[in-house]
């Protein structure tokens, strides 16, 4: 049987495959470009001279009392040249045994660091630091027994910064040293970044030196201390 097709209806039906045509794509032919979203801007890793938490802000105590925790690192950094390389470098030496105690009512406080659990890339200069340096007196302490004035943000979890004199004793011998500091107060914990410079003179000390290296007179430091309440 036969069916007879008016020429306006055939030409209506063609056209209206070619437009579903379109719509729906033609393995054929490529696909239409679209804007590609957004590129996501690259997250950026915090230093450890740096304090950096995910708490929110929460008012906590401005006169407790605090012990120096897990999470505290100390950081010693010497410029050096090493007669085998052309060049100096920086020589970093850490260590995470620290401990002390932090009282903000009293406005004191006193951290011990142990010289001998140093650490760097090179095990012979770890030995030298023990042997050499601080054969008798493996610790070094950080007094400090006059506060800046605390800022009332402080007590909300807001950071500040100032400065503070620091007694220094390393091998017997005091120095006070001025160190910046950043500090923060959460609900748990006690967060403070020291940042100083001192020289071995300052402890009556030459900088080291033999056939193979050549250390310069400074030396920095910066201590993260962690501290939870007693």
């Amino acid at each position: 049987m036969k069916f007879r097709t008016n020429g306006y209806l055939l030409i209506a039906l063609i056209s209206a495959l070619a437009v579903l045509s379109v719509a729906c794509g033609n393995s054929d032919e490529p696909a239409a470009e679209t804007t590609p979203p957004p590129a996501t801007p690259p997250t950026t890793t915090p230093s450890t001279s740096e304090i950096v938490t995910n708490d929110t802000p929460v008012p906590g105590s401005t006169d407790g009392a605090f012990e120096v925790s897990e999470g505290s690192e100390a950081t010693f950094t010497v410029n050096e040249k090493l007669s085998r390389l052309p060049l100096p470098n920086d020589a970093v030496m850490r260590t995470g045994d620290i401990t002390g105690d932090i009282d903000l009512s009293a406005e004191t406080a006193e951290l011990v660091i142990n010289l001998h659990a140093l650490e760097s890339d090179d095990t012979r200069r770890d030995r030298y630091i023990r042997d050499r340096l601080f054969p008798t007196q493996s610790t070094a302490t950080i007094s400090v027994a006059d506060f800046p004035d605390i800022p009332e943000i402080f007590a909300s979890g807001e950071a500040f910064t100032s400065t503070v004199i620091g007694k220094v004793n390393v091998n017997g011998t005091d120095a006070d040293v001025e160190f910046t500091i950043e500090s923060r107060l959460d609900p748990d914990r006690l967060l403070v970044l020291v940042k100083g410079d001192f020289t071995w003179d300052d402890f009556d000390m030459t900088a080291p030196t033999s056939n193979f290296f050549v250390v310069k007179d400074e030396v920095h430091v910066e201590v993260l201390i962690s501290a939870i309440p007693k």
